[in-house]
């Protein structure tokens, strides 16, 4: 049986696994996007404290999974970016270098694409004249 992604011991996992990997580029922006989403949805205050932490113990993990579920809980946009941030999350913290990218529907391609996972940085597209 799996876990919904906003359980509290699935969040605690997975906020556990991409502390552990936050080393890596991809591990530290993960990391990173939640400490945003926490400081947008929470503002100052005891949670962004444990959150900004260099290293959170097991009981700072425990307290900030229970505090985002609850928040989840009780606002559907919330919970809708926690979603979003746990399947990136889970992508990194799982290994997972796969990458899909796909142009279809109504798209009529008249130059080049450009398929990426993680872009860091601009693009530019056209010439420069």
């Amino acid at each position: 049986m799996d876990l919904d992604p906003l359980s509290v011991p699935a969040l605690a996992a997975l906020m556990s696994a991409v502390l552990a990997g936050t080393t890596s580029e991809a591990g530290g922006a993960v990391w990173r996007a939640l400490v945003g989403l926490v400081r947008r949805s929470f503002g100052a205050g005891p949670l962004q404290e444990r959150i900004v932490r260099d290293e959170l113990d097991s009981a700072d993990v425990d307290f900030l999974a229970q505090a985002l579920a609850d928040r989840a809980d009780s606002d559907p946009a919330f919970a809708a970016a926690l979603r979003r941030w746990s399947a990136q999350a889970t992508a990194v913290a799982g290994g997972n270098d796969s990458v899909t990218n796909q142009i279809g529907g109504d798209a009529v391609i008249e130059g080049d694409v450009i398929q990426a996972r993680d872009i860091s940085g601009p693009i530019t597209f056209g010439h420069r004249g």
